[in-house]
């Protein structure tokens, strides 16, 4: 991204994560968008570039999508010729990017959303339609590489397994931190990798054809 593009993005996670933390100390019937714009430092005008209300602030953009550049190889057979290996790859591109403290944010700001939606189920709807966007984004893709419309059942099984393995991993690695007793795991890219290669080795010894 451009240098203008990266200050809307951070911008944009800045607004996002001022909301759902004022939302948990809160509860978000007692959060308004004045609050939010001022904790990210912002006007009330910013926020509304970026967000429509203050839930979908409060919700997010779900999981990290991979841009296009990384769909574009995966489309193409890429990077390795294995539909499962691919898909694993494709799904991780988004944290090539992101150093530990960054992935550890977002990993907590997604434990304090379930946290939040746990106490206040309205949010529930919104919270699975951003991971059903997610998922709607990879089935699409999967069904271009397979040469077969997004509406089949093939690609949307595959985007499934993905999305499923992602969120297992994630949930993995915030139960060892609360397992530790510290947040330090959230910030450890190396072990969410480790929990994806897990994950997706698993899928594949349960799927190999039988020699």
């Amino acid at each position: 991204m451009g240098l203008r593009e990266r200050k809307k993005a951070t911008t944009r996670r800045a607004l996002q994560r001022a909301a759902v933390r004022l939302a948990v100390e809160r509860g978000s019937e007692h959060v308004t968008v004045d609050d939010i714009a001022a904790a990210a430092d912002v006007s009330k005008r910013t926020f509304f570039n970026y967000f429509s209300s203050k839930e979908e602030a409060i919700v997010g953009d779900g999981p990290p999508r991979p841009d296009d550049e990384a769909r574009a190889v995966f489309v193409a057979h890429g990077p390795t010729g294995d539909l499962l290996d691919d898909l694993k790859i494709f799904l991780l591109s988004p944290l090539a990017d992101s150093d530990a403290e960054d992935l550890g944010q977002r990993l907590a700001d997604v434990h304090e959303r379930k946290r939040l939606a746990q106490r206040e189920p309205h949010l529930v709807p919104r919270v699975m339609a951003a991971f059903a966007d997610m998922e709607r984004y990879v089935g699409e893709s999967v069904a271009e590489r397979l040469g077969e419309d997004p509406d089949d059942i093939r690609p949307q099984i595959v985007a499934s397994l993905g999305i499923t393995a992602m969120r297992f991993s994630m949930r993995r690695l915030q139960t060892h931190a609360g397992a530790d007793g510290s947040a330090d795991a959230r910030d450890d890219v190396s072990e969410l990798r480790a929990l994806f290669d897990q994950a997706f080795d698993a899928l594949r010894r349960t799927f190999r054809p039988a020699a």
